[in-house]
């Protein structure tokens, strides 16, 4: 063999393992954090071992690897935690440890570390709390504020009464009403159906939940031509729908500013803005942008989940319609013309049953996420700061110990021997738990009894003439929403 041949062949073998070790040193795993996948690619980690389906692949890798384990996207390390006992662990009892949202690209241009949803530490804190209160004062929780959630249901019975029994989607509808329980709390307006500016507003935050998890976690993909992703596009039309909207709103609140009538959220900040300036406190976040970000917040977190579990509902009855009949049946008892109030709630535990087991089956917010601010021990494995932390909450939705069989939808598991209303624990897990649950619950409940039991008691739902079922599958983004799908919404004789 010539001496240029084993020069050559040395070479090779050189550039071979150089490469072969810093493929392994890249993907080496820690022996001390959770358990996951061996194989690691350079520059995206795991991600592509979750495939199109997350959930179910989680699912997969819960059976080999146990209930914690961790993954990477690119080479950041993140920890998935199941079951409901370890999710109330993580996010109740060591909630100052584990409460943080993760710096993520998409989350961080858009929210700047302002508002609620994408902040941190005292920002967080103060703008949460400040939110909480004002929304209280407002009604939130309490009975008063079913009047303004009556309002939008006069409206949504009208505007589904238009349809004529043809087949529609009732997204924007939905949609809409939801939307504006919080417009009237926040801008102290409600809007029309049509209103140019709003349904703007309603479809960019559709849009912004709906952006790919993926340029989250790996930004250099937004620099490909031709804006894949869509995410410089949405980002433009969030600023935009901010300035039309939100920002002309808070112009108008301030020129009109009266302290004696403080109704709607955006005067109640107005004036913890003038308390702040008059105290000098310059380290306060209560500001103009944070009051912008905060309201796209509230929009964001009260439309979204709420108006999903409305189409979810109506999509099961399409499949289920034994326990749509059996909802009216029960409405019918109540009173079938008069207005339905949330002091009938006690008569209508069917109902609630459907709509807990819709909040468990059709598990609209699969995965939770957070960040830990600290190094912390969880289970004998050491989690390092700031390490992506995503509880699954499928794992509690679908868990057969909990539920017995989580795979039917079965509304009667949330009924006892008495036909009373029980709520395991577990299905508060629908809304999260700890210190960042979510901020409107109390609202949410609310309004989904309100608008299904109206819906139900003015209209039946068919699936449209000709066509089969829609399917059940959801589309994955933040949310598992239903595929689009049409159903004919028709009024109930003698109204």
């Amino acid at each position: 063999m010539s001496t240029e041949l084993v020069t050559d062949s040395m070479s090779v073998l050189v550039v071979l393992v150089t490469v072969l070790l810093s493929v392994w040193w890249y993907t080496r795993r820690p022996s001390d954090i959770p358990p996951g996948p061996w194989l690691t690619l350079p520059v995206f980690g795991n991600f592509f071992q979750l495939g199109r389906h997350p959930v179910k692949s989680l699912r997969e890798l819960r059976k080999k690897y146990g209930d914690v384990f961790s993954v990477y996207f690119g080479s950041r390390l993140a920890i998935f935690i199941n079951g409901f006992d370890n999710i109330k662990e993580v996010l109740v009892k060591k909630a100052d440890v584990f409460s943080d949202r993760p710096h993520m690209f998409t989350l961080d241009m858009i929210s700047k570390d302002m508002g609620i949803l994408g902040s941190n530490g005292l920002i967080w804190k103060e703008q949460r709390k400040l939110a909480l209160v004002t929304l209280k004062n407002l009604g939130m929780g309490r009975n008063i504020l079913q009047e303004k959630i009556q309002v939008e249901i006069t409206a949504l019975v009208t505007e589904l009464t238009k349809t004529k029994g043809d087949a529609i989607d009732l997204r924007h509808i939905v949609c809409t009403s939801v939307s504006n329980v919080i417009s009237s709390m926040v801008f102290g307006k409600r809007f029309e159906f049509d209103d140019p500016k709003f349904v703007q507003f309603l479809k960019v935050s559709e849009e912004s939940i709906s952006i790919p998890i993926v340029i989250a976690f790996f930004p250099f993909l937004r620099f490909l031509p031709g804006d894949p992703f869509r995410f410089k596009h949405i980002a433009h039309d969030v600023d935009r729908v901010l300035t039309d909207l939100v920002d002309t709103s808070l112009e108008d609140h301030i020129i009109n500013y009266d302290d004696d009538n403080i109704n709607d959220f955006i005067s109640a900040y107005i004036k913890e803005m003038k308390a702040v300036e008059k105290l000098g406190n310059t380290k306060s976040s209560i500001d103009r942008e944070n009051l912008r970000m905060t309201i796209w917040n509230l929009f964001i977190a009260g439309t979204e989940t709420t108006a999903t579990t409305i189409r979810w509902i109506v999509l099961y009855f399409l499949h289920f319609p034994e326990i749509q009949e059996k909802c009216f049946a029960e409405i019918q008892k109540v009173g079938y013309e008069r207005e339905i109030s949330l002091k009938d709630k006690p008569e209508l535990p069917y109902l609630e049953a459907t709509i807990l087991e819709t909040l468990r089956y059709a598990d609209i917010v699969p995965l939770g996420i957070r960040s830990t601010s600290s190094e912390v021990t969880f289970k004998g494995f050491r989690i390092p700061k700031d390490t992506i932390i995503m509880p699954v909450i499928d794992s509690v939705m679908s868990d057969p110990e909990i539920w017995g069989d989580p795979e039917n939808f079965r509304p009667d598991r949330f009924l006892d021997g008495n036909g009373r209303v029980v709520k395991p624990e577990a299905v508060n897990v629908a809304f999260a738990v700890g210190p960042r649950n979510c901020l409107g619950e109390s609202l949410a409940r609310m309004e989904l009894f309100l608008f299904m039991a109206t819906m139900i008691q003015k209209f039946e739902f068919v699936k449209a003439e000709g066509c089969s079922l829609p399917t059940m599958e959801s589309v994955y983004g933040v949310t598992q929403a239903p595929q689009p799908y049409n159903v004919r919404v028709v009024l109930r004789e003698g109204l």
